[in-house]
């Protein structure tokens, strides 16, 4: 009965955190459709960006420790 208990509190813990995301970003859409219309809210990321944050922070430091264990 605990692991079904501790399963619905973890189920209401993501649904506030992503109630509260929502919250968020709907208030940055608000506020950048009355009060900044002209300013270039980042919707995306771009890919080549994506792909240089994966390469730098992920693939070197694993293939770093991959090679220093051997």
């Amino acid at each position: 009965m605990h692991i079904l208990i501790l399963s619905v509190q973890v189920l209401l813990f993501m649904a506030g955190l992503l109630f509260t995301g929502v919250l968020f970003f709907s208030f940055l859409k608000f506020l950048k459709k009355n009060y900044f219309p002209n300013w270039k809210f980042p919707d995306y990321i771009s890919v080549g960006y994506a792909e240089y944050l994966v390469n730098k922070y992920i693939k070197k430091p694993i293939a770093q420790i991959k090679s220093a264990r051997q």
